[in-house]
């Protein structure tokens, strides 16, 4: 039985550091798109290029010190500001951006 406990134990802390791990990677990636997006862009869609910038920069943060912290509430901070940079503003971005070169 305690065999079981243990593998199962192992198993959740698996789950957890790779949730985190997904968490810090798209956090990275989305924080360095961020930095190459147009400031123009972001007027369009009425936000500010500097605070999305500081929220993934710190979402990134957190997702790094839940690796070395064992609070699980860091990385859940984490991925629902990534969450809604991933949903609501990238999309936002690229369609303004897209549309941007005209129909020729």
């Amino acid at each position: 039985m305690h065999v079981v406990i243990s593998m199962v134990a192992i198993a959740f802390q698996s789950i957890y550091i790779f949730i985190a791990l997904g968490v810090l990677v798209l956090a990275g990636w989305g924080l360095a798109q961020l930095a190459m997006t147009r400031d123009d862009a972001f007027m369009v869609i009425d936000r500010e290029k500097k605070n999305w910038l500081m929220l993934m920069g710190g979402a990134l943060a957190l997702s790094l010190l839940s690796l070395l912290v064992r609070m699980e509430m860091l990385w859940v901070i984490a991925a629902v500001i990534v969450g809604i940079y991933w949903q609501d503003i990238r999309p936002s971005i690229k369609d303004v951006l897209d549309n941007s070169s005209g129909s020729w």
